[in-house]
């Protein structure tokens, strides 16, 4: 039988294993990371970096301007690739992109190949990347904004703006 002595002692060093225990497991939680969902933001703002008011109907061969936004909340640094290309193509997050990149951005916008851009983002990083360009051919055309990771070509985020292109007027010649 345990003396009633003894039954303290056990006690006591039970009691300060479980409060150095608590000490250790506070500070963890208080400086240890919480992760919450993994996501990447991914969208196109006006030249006035709103999110209304797109340019959806624009003259064949002026330039137009949008603002891609990219935002890492990944919890780790990624590397992005914007493609930006004509397209009657829906691309979903199973998709691959099936368009010739080229390595410029701004410029005429194609049904063949795409504009690039590569980005590299820390966590919680953002970045504004305007996009100065034109559509030579008239008629209505989907502009498509794919989002890749780690140079793969398959869709990660996408977005897209439909255009109405027209002749500009003589006085705009």
């Amino acid at each position: 039988m345990v003396s009633r002595r003894s039954l303290e002692r056990i006690l006591t060093l039970l009691l300060g294993i479980l409060l150095i225990l608590s000490i250790f497991l506070t500070v963890y939680l208080i400086y240890a990371p919480k992760v919450g969902t993994r996501l990447t933001e991914f969208y196109i703002l006006n030249s006035e970096y709103k999110a209304y008011d797109y340019p959806t109907e624009i003259y064949a061969n002026k330039s137009y301007i949008v603002i891609i936004g990219i935002r890492n909340y990944e919890y780790r640094p990624m590397k992005y690739r914007v493609w930006v290309f004509l397209s009657n193509k829906t691309y979903d997050y199973n998709s691959t992109i099936d368009v010739t990149p080229e390595n410029r951005w701004n410029g005429t916008l194609s049904y063949n190949s795409a504009l690039t851009r590569e980005v590299f983002l820390e966590h919680n990083e953002r970045v504004f990347i305007p996009l100065n360009f034109t559509v030579d051919t008239p008629g209505r055309h989907r502009i498509v904004f794919l989002l890749t990771v780690n140079n793969s070509r398959k869709v990660y985020r996408s977005l897209h703006l439909w255009v109405e292109v027209s002749k500009p007027p003589e006085d705009l010649i």
